[in-house]
């Protein structure tokens, strides 16, 4: 059986054909009217064109070609492109042939990359797309790249490497997996970048990337956010939560931390000191808690004096802290040691205070994966053998 294409079904023409008399009324128009404009070709005809169209006869005739737009008879806007060509008829009649063209579709879809483009420009975070096939070069970057990194669109574009060569030594191939077609790309990426003034900020990335029809990663896009003042607050917070309040000294919560990286991370070689000040129950009994904050305070500065920044120095008790030394020879743990005893005994003769009376152990083990808990306990035990070796002979 032959097979029929419903009404519904038919080729419907994009191109409305309208004729016009000298006076802008309506002669002709083509049967496809009532699919574009919802109007019967009964009810157009004889109407004039400026009922439709924003314009008459004559500016039509004298415009020639131009882009308007129509309300159908639902009340729809949709938009032509008009030509309009010269007719004479017969019997000397002037007309107007016009060919209109529905470029609807056409004209939302350049409204909608309009919008979309100005969205990008206007974003206070960085939109690009770099093209890494068949070379890498930016095929767009927004103007916000320079408000936060301080670089010139034209820079990025002259050298599409300056991401790559402006990252942070210690995250540089965080930055390099952001290329890389085995990298999970559901993750967000967290980069410090050095400012073109030469201080670092905080980028986090959201990258998608493009594969071709092989599934080849041919381009990455990414949508970039400045987040150095979160990070800064993430620091501060971090501080305040490993920090001892009455000392400035990192607390249990830091040496914990410390000791399992080291554990379980970290193979370094490690040296332990513990210490313990003696008679501090009896000291904040007989003098008060004032007094005995005064000796808590002052063995940490003598502690500040004698280790560093590379050093870990903690208070994981009321009066017991702790020395983490990492990378250091045997005999440069006893070295700073003996310092640390040196220190104590020059504080001592110098103060009109309540001298410090403390018991220290060491540990030292040239490896610290597994080892941090027996290093810990062999300084533990050893800090008690200086305290009962302090109450024998004193």
């Amino acid at each position: 059986m032959d097979s029929f294409i419903t009404t519904s079904e038919r080729f419907v023409s994009r191109e409305l054909q309208i004729e016009l008399d000298k006076y802008g009324n309506i002669t002709y128009i083509s049967f496809n009217c009532f699919d574009i404009l919802g109007y019967t070709d009964k009810e157009m005809l004889n109407t004039n064109i400026s009922k439709y169209l924003k314009y008459t006869y004559s500016d039509i005739a004298s415009i020639k070609n131009f882009n308007t737009e129509i309300i159908t008879k639902d009340g729809l806007k949709l938009y032509f492109d008009v030509h309009a060509t010269p007719l004479l008829t017969d019997d000397n009649q002037e007309k107007l042939y016009l060919s209109l063209i529905n470029i609807t579709k056409y004209q939302e879809l350049e409204a909608r990359e309009k919008m979309f483009f100005n969205m990008c420009e206007n974003s206070k975070d960085i939109i690009c797309r770099l093209e890494l096939v068949p070379e890498i070069k930016f095929s767009y970057l927004n103007p916000c790249a320079e408000k936060i990194l301080g670089y010139s669109i034209e820079e990025h574009y002259k050298n599409p490497m300056l991401p790559f060569e402006i990252v942070h030594p210690d995250d540089y191939h965080i930055q390099m997996s952001k290329i890389d077609s085995k990298t999970d790309f559901s993750k967000m990426f967290e980069v410090r970048f050095k400012h073109k003034d030469g201080y670092y900020i905080w980028l986090q990335d959201y990258i998608i990337p493009i594969y071709d029809d092989n599934g080849q990663l041919i381009a990455v896009e990414a949508i970039t956010r400045n987040v150095t003042d979160i990070k800064e607050l993430e620091q501060r917070l971090e501080k305040i939560g490993y920090t001892d309040k009455l000392t400035g000294l990192y607390n249990q919560n830091y040496f914990l931390k410390e000791m399992n990286s080291l554990n379980t991370t970290i193979d370094t070689s490690v040296g332990i000191i513990l210490c313990d000040l003696d008679r501090l129950k009896y000291i904040n009994d007989s003098h008060g808690h004032l007094i005995g904050n005064t000796l808590i305070k002052n063995t940490a500065k003598v502690l500040k004096s004698v280790f560093s920044n590379e050093h870990v120095i903690a208070r994981i008790g009321g009066d017991e802290f702790v020395i983490i030394i990492k990378g250091k020879s045997c005999f440069e743990v006893k070295q700073l040691y003996n310092e640390l005893q040196k220190a104590i005994n020059l504080f001592n003769e110098n103060t009109d205070s309540i001298p410090i009376d403390i018991s220290i152990g060491l540990a030292y083990s040239e490896t610290s994966i597994s080892k941090m808990q027996s290093i810990l306990y062999n300084a533990d035990n050893n800090m008690y053998k200086n305290k009962k070796y302090k109450k024998q002979n004193y």
